[in-house]
């Protein structure tokens, strides 16, 4: 494709992206759903080398996941009356993976002759709830169902990637105990290291004088994340801390810090990036659910083995969240919460992390589209079911004789 060709392809994939938004609205159907459409749809029309996509799709989630995870930490306020919610969160979230890593790793051990860390390793990315979908999602909730949601999808993400991670580390390591401590000492310096450079980024804001300065701060926080990266830490704990620094400056900034920034510079930044983070989050998500869309082999839907595994896959995550949500919510306020729970961004991520030897085969890729497709679309009746009971209108009783 010429230069041109691709400037267009691009500006129309965003315009694109846009009318799917607003479509999503009005219809409660992921704009994620068909943005994948359209990706398998441009794949089957102008085919492409699958391989080739491969490495654009990493470097686009990580990224988007950032960018994601930093504009969902900007729309949280923290305060004592929002622990027990967090607290829920933490909860629902931890919980959620586990009993999903359990549930699915096991079908993965019988039908595929893994073992049991390669079947936990495989079952952990189709654990996690996807921030990249879920927080898009949202914005006609309202409340603690709303916090609540964003809170437990940023925290699926973070707890996912540490214990993939940490899943390989024991793997890996022929000393299990060295490996549970490094876990631990990893987790411990990750906070330390998050907490110290959130709060000398937000410092540092006050001091550089240049007009052109959020990229700048977005460049230094990438980096930050690589850096972390590779040192084996959990850098989205740095993103995370960051945006609720920043949203929550009047609870980190005070008494000896209350010097350091005043209250008007710390809105104009929160502002600014809150902006920036949307607008680029928006942009990331699209190419990278097209890409992803372009990076499937279509044959591999006619795969009836395929299917029937997805469904049992899914039938197991919404099994173990019904009991989580039950638990810890109301009856009759629990039924949208029960069904938001999509997977995305981060299961393809995760997926295509998986170590060269810890890979088989054997497992079929259609299955990471089958379980986006499937939960994205519980999802959506959840929404759309929702947004009925909203339209009822309420009936009050004639008290005339």
């Amino acid at each position: 494709m010429s230069a041109y060709e691709l400037i267009i392809a691009g500006s129309g994939a965003i315009v694109l992206s846009y009318v799917y938004g607003e479509l999503a609205k009005r219809t409660n159907i992921p704009s994620v759903l068909m943005l994948i459409v359209t990706g398998i749809v441009i794949g089957q029309l102008y085919p492409v080398n699958q391989e080739s996509l491969f490495q654009p799709l990493e470097v686009l989630g990580i990224i988007g996941l950032i960018m994601i995870v930093l504009e969902g930490a900007l729309d949280l306020e923290l305060s004592k009356e929002k622990l027990p919610l967090i607290r829920k969160s933490l909860i629902v979230a931890s919980l959620g993976i586990v009993g999903s890593m359990i549930a699915i790793g096991f079908p993965l051990y019988y039908l595929f002759e893994m073992s049991i860390g390669q079947s936990l390793l495989y079952a952990t990315p189709l654990s996690v709830i996807s921030s990249a979908i879920v927080i898009p999602s949202v914005n006609n909730l309202k409340g603690d169902k709303k916090e609540f949601l964003i809170y437990e999808s940023c925290i699926s993400d973070i707890l996912g990637i540490m214990v993939f991670y940490f899943i390989i580390g024991l793997s890996e390591s022929p000393n299990k105990a060295n490996a549970v401590a490094d876990f631990a000492l990893n987790l411990i310096l990750t906070i330390v290291i998050s907490v110290m450079s959130g709060l000398g980024l937000v410092i540092l804001f006050k001091y550089i004088r240049t007009s052109v300065k959020i990229f700048l701060f977005i460049a230094i926080l990438i980096l930050l994340y690589a850096v972390e990266k590779m040192l084996h830490l959990s850098p989205l704990i740095l993103i995370l801390f960051f945006g609720l620094m920043l949203k929550n400056h009047e609870l980190v900034f005070r008494g000896r810090l209350a010097n350091l920034a005043t209250r008007m510079e710390l809105r104009l930044m929160e502002r600014n990036f809150h902006i920036i983070t949307r607008e680029t989050a928006f942009v990331l998500r699209t190419f990278f659910f097209i890409v992803f869309g372009l990076s499937m082999v279509l044959e591999s839907l006619l795969d009836v083995l395929s299917l029937a595994i997805s469904v049992l896959i899914t039938a197991s995550i919404y099994f173990v969240r019904r009991l989580l949500i039950r638990k810890n919510f109301k009856e009759g306020s629990e039924y949208v919460l029960l069904t938001m729970a999509p997977r995305g961004l981060i299961t393809v991520l995760l997926y295509y992390s998986i170590p060269a030897e810890f890979k088989t085969s054997q497992f079929p890729e259609s299955i990471l589209l089958f379980i986006i497709l499937f939960t994205s679309g519980v999802m959506s009746y959840g929404l759309i079911m929702r947004k009925k009971d909203a339209e009822v209108p309420v009936r009050v009783p004639n008290r005339n004789p």
